[in-house]
């Protein structure tokens, strides 16, 4: 799923934040009072299909959007999203222009160090996906000699960067800055595979039956949860009962038959096998 490489960047605009937190003038909120406005401001990159998108009418819709009006309402609060470009997704986060991140942020050993992160409200882990014209990629190995596409950046594209290095593979990667780009070289033959989450290659393939299929056993276990800054734990909790009240209550189901067309949001594997 999404990720952003944590680093000596990341130390700087911590501190950077800390500092400015001790300048302010009270202005912006504490992880005390994140929800005490009765608003629940989310980033989200809108260029993820089918988890956050623009439809035909400019509208925000998508899996974590349903989510996330869902959580808003058990919460008693409202959402209000902030589109957001993913490279600058978590900086946006740490200079508090908005409460969390709901935008299928996997979690990950590294990203549990450098911020609070909420239960798991759906299942997730990398896939292959290949044309049905050619011969389906079953393992990362039989990728030798052919051309994957990933979107920069995220878990999948670390992840096949490693497993090329591990495996010794001789696969050409090429980064897209969105899935839809990926998808669409891939259709147009100018790659031979994608690598990216599970759930959305099974939208992709649910949309083309023709064209696509998911040829590799899923790769890892990275499900996704809510991302706020690591100070923020007394609002995760109030996330983490929010969406144990939705698991029981159906909603979260519903909201994955919808997108996915099967339920990914019921026993979810929290026993994380992240390549990183």
């Amino acid at each position: 799923m999404k990720r952003k490489l944590l680093g000596l960047s990341l130390v700087v605009l911590l501190l950077s934040a800390l500092m400015l937190t001790g300048c302010s003038s009270g202005g912006s909120k504490t992880s005390e009072d994140a929800l005490a406005d009765g608003v629940l401001s989310i980033g989200v990159d809108d260029t993820y299909l089918p988890m956050e998108f623009r439809d035909d009418q400019n509208e925000l819709v998508g899996f974590d959007i349903d989510f996330a009006n869902a959580l808003a309402e058990e919460l008693g609060v409202k959402a209000e999203f902030q589109t957001v470009a993913w490279d600058g997704i978590f900086n946006g986060l740490n200079a508090k222009q908005y409460d969390a991140i709901i935008s299928s942020t996997s979690i990950t050993p590294e990203r549990l160090e450098g911020f609070s992160m909420s239960d798991p409200y759906v299942a997730n882990g990398i896939v292959i996906v290949s044309r049905k014209d050619a011969t389906p990629v079953k393992t990362f190995k039989e990728l030798e000699g052919k051309t994957l596409g990933a979107q920069i950046e995220t878990t999948a594209d670390i992840a096949a960067e490693k497993l090329k290095v591990e495996e010794g593979v001789n696969v050409e990667i090429k980064k897209f800055d969105g899935m839809l780009d990926a998808f669409a070289a891939l259709q147009g033959k100018q790659i031979d595979n994608v690598i990216t989450d599970v759930g959305v290659a099974m939208y992709y393939v649910a949309q083309n039956p023709d064209l696509y299929v998911v040829s590799s056993d899923v790769l890892t276990n990275e499900p996704i949860g809510i991302t706020s800054r690591l100070a923020d734990t007394a609002t995760t909790e109030k996330y983490n009962e929010a969406i144990k009240a939705l698991q029981e209550s159906g909603k979260m189901s519903e909201i994955s038959m919808k997108w996915f067309g099967q339920d990914m949001t019921k026993d979810i594997d929290t026993e994380l096998v992240v390549i990183e």
